[in-house]
């Protein structure tokens, strides 16, 4: 009998690597005869059915070769679903401790201290150990290990919109900084509800989770302040982001979207156009008041009423409304000059509504303020950022392992403040609409 044995889809299996992989000498010549037979067995019967084929051929097999045969028969196009519901009925049990220890011939204390990495063990045992877990498939319980432990060497993360741009790539950026330290994230979405976020606040902490990052719900319903003051009171750090709830005792690491908005909006009315449209959250939380309040600070200094319906408040799920409201702003007698977005990244959908009305962009109409997406770049400019995302998640993130290795002797909070800058880069020469009025700060090469 061959030690290299090819399965039917095609992956090789090398035995004489392996010891686990002895008993696929022996039975995989047979697999394809019995596969035919086993599919059209009852499934709460097929499990034993191939343990006492098997075990009754091959004694060194055991439930092992079951196992994998059940695998061969799943990984076929016409054995899947039922491969599936024989591993779920049979309930398979998974290798523990204990397991481990026999087949490694140790103790349990020993596979112990060679998965928490304390105490001696010798090169020996460690090396049979760590076989034995390969040879199981052995994964300690995430759950155990922080029974045992006053804590565990993971981070709960709390987010209000996972699709939004923004906060997806802050957590990747913050999941890599922390693989670093050896912490792992845990993703949760408030979708902006107080309730939620106070239930998902629980559930996190019932994981004895090392520290807890959050961009936290302030908005009509209130704020979970006095709750995660009291996280902190306890030991457990808390970094928020981006949002700041007034008067709460936690880190934060904070945006100031004032600064952004309001050099956005002075750079339009300076180019001369006064027949703009304003897109963005409403002021419910930090981020949309700041907004509102720069871009009313650069028309106020402008001179420029913008009329109630060439401004639109919605938040960023509100695809339909904000879609609608681009559709009928670009049917209008006089279509505006420019549009100001701070909702989200500029999409197709969003340029769909423009183009559909026969507006070039941005020779009809200048397109400016968030573009997540990198949308606007395929019109020859773009709207540069700063602080970047990777600089905003790396100081949120560095920030929260210096509270996770300063222990329970948390020092006083901190509040970091970023001051966002907006403009754009014109990267070839473009042509924009006629300004409504004389500019008063342009720039020719821009042109």
């Amino acid at each position: 009998m061959p030690c290299h044995t090819k399965f039917t889809h095609g992956v090789s299996c090398r035995a004489k690597f392996y010891e686990k992989f002895f008993f696929l000498q022996t039975f995989c010549p047979y697999a394809s005869g019995f596969c035919a037979g086993f599919v059209d067995n009852p499934f709460k019967k097929t499990y034993n059915n191939i343990l006492e084929y098997f075990s009754r051929k091959h004694p060194k097999c055991g439930t092992e070769a079951a196992y994998l045969t059940c695998i061969i028969f799943r990984r076929g196009e016409r054995t899947a679903l039922p491969c599936k519901e024989v591993m779920e009925e049979k309930n398979m049990k998974k290798a523990t401790i204990r397991d481990v220890a026999k087949a490694a011939g140790v103790s349990q204390s020993t596979v112990s201290r060679v998965l928490n990495n304390n105490g001696y063990v010798g090169e020996d045992a460690r090396r049979r150990v760590e076989e034995a877990m390969e040879a199981l498939h052995y994964s300690p319980s995430a759950i155990a290990v922080c029974l045992s432990k006053s804590r565990s060497r993971m981070i709960g993360v709390i987010v209000p919109q996972i699709f939004a741009p923004f906060f997806s790539q802050m957590y990747y950026i913050a999941d890599r900084i922390m693989e670093r330290y050896g912490y792992r994230l845990l993703l949760c979405n408030s979708d902006e509800s107080l309730k939620r976020e106070k239930e998902l606040i629980d559930d996190l902490l019932s994981y004895k989770i090392a520290a807890l990052l959050i961009v936290p719900v302030d908005g009509d319903e209130g704020s979970n302040k006095e709750y995660l003051d009291y996280i902190r009171s306890t030991g457990t750090p808390v970094v928020c982001v981006d949002r700041e709830i007034e008067g709460i005792h936690c880190d934060g690491v904070y945006i100031d979207n004032y600064t952004a908005c309001y050099e956005v909006t002075k750079d339009v009315l300076a180019r001369g156009y006064r027949n703009i449209v304003y897109m963005a959250d409403p002021p419910i939380y930090r981020p949309g008041c700041d907004r509102l309040r720069g871009f009313r600070d650069a028309c106020k200094e402008f001179g420029v009423t913008v009329p109630q319906e060439n401004i639109f408040l919605a938040p960023i799920e509100d695809t339909k409304p904000l879609n609608a409201f681009l559709h009928d702003v670009a049917r209008r007698d006089v279509p505006p000059k420019a549009i100001i977005n701070f909702v989200r990244g500029w999409d197709y959908t969003m340029l769909q509504a423009l183009h559909s009305a026969g507006l070039r962009v941005p020779e009809d109409v200048y397109l400016t303020g968030l573009d997540d997406d990198n949308t606007l770049p395929n019109f020859g400019y773009s709207m540069q950022y700063l602080p970047s995302v990777i600089d905003f998640s790396e100081a949120a993130a560095k920030l929260l392992i210096e509270r996770v290795e300063a222990g329970n002797a948390l020092p006083e909070p901190e509040r970091r403040i970023f001051t966002t800058h907006m403009k754009p880069i014109f990267e070839r020469k473009v042509t924009l609409p006629k300004p409504d009025a004389a500019p008063t700060e342009t720039d020719e090469k821009e042109k």
